[in-house]
């Protein structure tokens, strides 16, 4: 089974991540961590502005979580912000969900409220957040399905 967690700007990646995998006790996958990794061997001419844009990216997200899948019977845990409705549609709903259980959750905020999370991080860059913060509120409010956690409290 997978649980993959859209969480854009709820909390301080790392201090959530940490947290979530010790009280669950389970595995995790952080697609993101490839994606950095594209960004910074790849050269800025050949590479796009968001990893989630090179189909690589996409491709090889799909056969490691399929490839961790196969070798435990722990949950994977996935957090990572899909912004795009195609992408989510690649990865989740054609590349995982047509013989691996995904539950798929997404963690909402008021906008002023992950505005307010944004300012309050110190050890993120939130460029990334921030010029994608309205769409993915609009994406995640009626095209990218999942349920839907209030995190405004």
């Amino acid at each position: 089974m997978i649980i993959w967690l859209d969480y854009l700007a709820q909390w301080s990646f790392s201090d959530w991540k940490n947290c979530l995998v010790s009280f669950l006790h389970q595995e995790i996958y952080v697609p993101k961590c490839l994606g950095n990794f594209f960004t910074e061997k790849f050269p800025t001419s050949a590479y796009p502005e968001d990893f989630q844009v090179y189909p690589i990216w996409r491709r090889a997200t799909i056969q490691i979580i399929r490839d961790l899948a196969s070798k435990t019977d722990k949950i994977i845990i996935v957090p990572m912000t899909i912004f795009k409705k195609e992408y989510y549609q690649e990865i989740i709903e054609q590349g995982l969900s047509e013989d691996i259980y995904v539950q798929h959750y997404i963690l909402v905020a008021d906008k002023n409220t992950i505005l307010s999370r944004l300012n309050n991080r110190t050890q993120e860059n939130n460029n990334w957040a921030l010029k994608h913060l309205d769409h993915c509120l609009r994406v995640f409010g009626d095209q990218i399905s999942g349920q839907k956690i209030n995190t405004d409290s």
